[in-house]
């Protein structure tokens, strides 16, 4: 080391020298490092003007001072001689200097971290030849975990750089995968030179070559055809979440990846390939209901779990062992939010109007059947197909109706005849006053019109349940305001239009939704958001967060499956639960094998507040953490 430093300094330091100054470099050579001193400590002291070389004489001192194990006074003069000499062309070999110092010490971190200094700074082949070899193998064989950790996350520069993927390499080469991969992971967007690029790709290439353990997922979804604007962002995410999780883990993770284009047949076909491939532990997807159920019966004979990601139609899992609904059911949705109206808002009187479709008929006869058994009293049901562009004719007039004919019938159970109200024979405070405001423009008639002007407010509903389909808020809420009901409206996530309901905030003053998930009141994180849409070239949206929670679940649980299917199934169920982004597993049901976790949440101030929650032990009000506790978090939670 000591010849190598000395062929890299003397055609610098040498030419055109005093004489004084190579008689100490010739001291130094020998070996002579006192006397050397006293020229270099001399010649560092004369002003500019009689020693032009004095910047090199100051290095020297500093080389003389290591030399005979004085460090710290060596590292103090190293300290400050950049600000002394702010132009030298000494400051690469200070760099290095510096590193050597360091090592004198036995600091071998504060040395690697100069040595990669010098490396990434210096012009000269020479220094930085010498300065990248002591910094591998300072990295590669000395340093202890404290000091690679430090190394690694010391800096984001190329500097940093070089040394985390030394430190990578150094993890990988003593098993520490995992370590390894969360390095890179954290480097990924900040690689740019091509050298260290090579470096990452040849060190994630080492990564395969000597993964033992690939958890296998089959993942089938509408990738084309009238579904593949949901299939394609749950994708992303589940894509999104085996990168992440190979970065932190030392599993590796293979999606077989299959469209079925909405297609039962295919969706047969495609279970058939799942069965018979061994290697593959679990499958998620498809979307609907029925190609639940067709994968459900070819994949029968191998006990592996089937996660439905959207699918949510009542008594789903009780169809195969397999299935594990990841949304809350319809039925578990309509009664924790029927159960949330009678016994906590105290709402007695319940009008229906939902879509005649499978979803709209379950979810709106289980909200019916739960009020009564609760004592609530369900005034009008009615169906409509298709969009509730105008349901105003036939829905909202028969809610009118019932509610000006129960106003009619107690103004004549008053202890008032109703022509001594219009021959004004009545007195100031009597009952009857109670119902004049409101049917003053019906009095003349015998009986209650068919249709009055509007101007009768009525609420005689206390609450209007209205599941609907996504994109119906904007026919409903004007609807709901035109109609004058004074009622809570009470509605399923399908509710969450933000901008509908930003128009609309003023037709619906009250507004209670129960949701699978937390992504109604919950904001995803700028770091998350930027990286996904770096990678994906969007912002994650629901189903985008739908697939980096599913699989997220399903990763969490394989650690623990020994890359058996069986061994999943029984992880998954009895796995108490699973908090993910913006969804919270908690198997129940009467299978244990759906999520019992739901939300409920108001809209105020145009935005939504989660006012509790029901798990499978009943209701947690918001309202309690808020007064036993002010550090509590709230758990986490589509047609």
């Amino acid at each position: 080391m000591r010849l190598h430093l000395l062929l890299i300094l003397l055609p610098l330091i040498l030419l055109s020298a005093r004489p004084g100054f190579k008689e100490g470099v010739s001291l130094y050579n020998q070996g002579a490092y006192w006397e050397a001193l006293r020229i270099f400590a001399e010649l560092a002291e004369e002003e500019p003007s009689l020693n032009p070389h004095r910047s090199a004489s100051s290095y020297m001192r500093i080389r003389c001072y290591n030399k005979l194990g004085f460090s710290q006074r060596a590292l103090m003069l190293a300290r400050e001689f950049p600000a002394s000499y702010p132009q030298s062309e000494y400051l690469d070999d200070l760099t290095f200097l510096i590193g050597e110092i360091h090592l004198n010490l036995g600091d071998a971190r504060e040395a690697a971290w100069y040595f990669a200094n010098s490396a990434a700074s210096t012009d000269n082949k020479k220094i930085r030849r010498a300065a990248r070899k002591y910094t591998e193998s300072l990295v590669g064989t000395v340093c202890d975990t404290d000091d690679l950790h430090a190394l690694a996350g010391r800096s984001i520069n190329r500097t940093g750089q070089f040394l985390a993927l030394l430190v990578a390499e150094r993890f990988l080469k003593d098993g520490e995968r995992g370590e390894a991969i969360d390095i890179l992971f954290n480097l990924r967007p900040y690689i740019k030179d091509e050298d260290l690029r090579k470096r990452a790709i040849k060190l994630y290439e080492g990564f395969s070559a000597s993964a033992p353990d690939t958890v296998h997922v089959a993942v089938v979804l509408p990738l084309t055809g009238a579904l593949s604007t949901i299939g394609a962002p749950i994708l992303d995410g589940i894509k999104y979440a085996a990168m992440t999780y190979m970065d932190s883990t030392d599993l590796a993770v293979k999606l077989h990846i299959f469209d079925n284009e909405s297609k039962l047949s295919e969706t047969i076909r495609i279970a058939r390939i799942v069965r018979d491939d061994s290697k593959i532990v679990t499958q998620i997807g498809p979307l609907t209901n029925e190609n639940i159920k067709g994968t459900a019966a070819v994949i029968e004979g191998r006990r592996i779990p089937i996660i439905a990601p959207t699918a949510t139609e009542d008594d789903l899992t009780g169809l195969s062992d397999g299935i594990f609904q990841f949304r809350a059911t319809r039925e578990r949705k309509a009664i924790a939010l029927a159960e949330y109206a009678v016994q906590i808002l105290g709402l007695e009187t319940f009008a229906i109007i939902s879509p005649s479709t499978e979803y709209g008929q379950q979810f709106a006869d289980n909200f019916a059947t739960r009020v009564d058994e609760l004592g609530g009293q369900i005034q009008y049901q009615g169906w409509y197909v298709g969009e509730p562009t105008d349901i105003s004719y036939v829905h909202f007039r028969r809610i009118r109706e019932i509610g000006l004919e129960e106003l009619y019938l107690k103004f004549q159970a008053d202890s008032l005849r109703l022509d001594s109200l219009m021959t004004g024979m009545i007195t100031e405070g009597d009952s009857v006053n109670i119902y004049e405001k409101q049917l003053w423009p019906i009095l003349k008639k015998s009986r209650p019109t068919r249709g009055d002007s509007l101007n009768v407010e009525l609420s005689h509903i206390d609450g209007l349940f209205f599941p609907i389909h996504k994109g119906s808020v904007p026919y409903i809420a004007s609807q709901i305001a035109h109609n004058n009901l004074n009622t809570h409206v009470l509605g399923d996530e399908n509710w969450l239009d933000r901008e509908s309901l930003r128009k609309n905030a003023t037709n619906l003053p009250k507004l209670t939704l129960v949701a699978g998930d937390r992504l109604g009141f919950q904001e995803i994180g700028k770091t998350f958001s930027d990286e996904y849409n770096r990678i994906f070239k969007h912002q994650p949206e629901q189903y985008d967060l739908m697939g980096f929670d599913v699989m997220g679940m399903v990763l969490d649980a394989s650690q623990y499956a020994g890359g058996s299917g069986a061994k999943l199934w029984d992880v998954l169920i009895n796995s108490p639960t699973y908090e993910g982004l913006v969804h919270q597993i908690q198997w129940g049901g009467n299978t244990k094998r759906e999520n019992d976790l739901v939300f409920l949440m108001d809209y105020v101030d145009k935005s939504f507040e989660l006012t509790g929650y029901y798990d499978n032990s009943g209701f947690f009000s918001m309202d309690s953490v808020a007064t036993d506790s002010t550090t509590a978090e709230s758990p986490s939670a589509i047609e």
